[in-house]
């Protein structure tokens, strides 16, 4: 009998720990599969890599927050199909 409760928890499904992101910049969109603990350093690098740009020349917002590097999607409450925004980075705005 002590047996019936540890096979129903071994049959239960697994939380998957996965995350569809999506990423736009003002011309493209690529989807991402990642694991909720992992950093997102590791996407924006593909991002970039993929499109062609340097790391530090964008920069990266969710809701409207920049995103950091060591962020992961558990530290900014993500959910499955949310978008990450990748802007250029600008500086300056000096006016006389």
């Amino acid at each position: 009998m002590d047996q019936a409760p540890q096979e129903n928890q071994a049959t239960a499904p697994p939380a998957t720990g996965h995350l569809n992101i999506k990423v736009t910049d003002n011309n493209n969109e690529v989807f991402f599969k990642i694991k909720r603990t992992t950093q997102l350093k590791k996407l924006m690098e593909a991002f970039c890599t993929r499109q062609g740009k340097d790391l530090s020349s964008v920069r990266f917002l969710f809701d409207g927050t920049r995103v950091r590097q060591d962020d992961t999607p558990d530290t900014l409450d993500m959910a499955d199909g949310d978008t990450l925004e990748v802007h250029q980075e600008q500086v300056g705005g000096y006016l006389p």
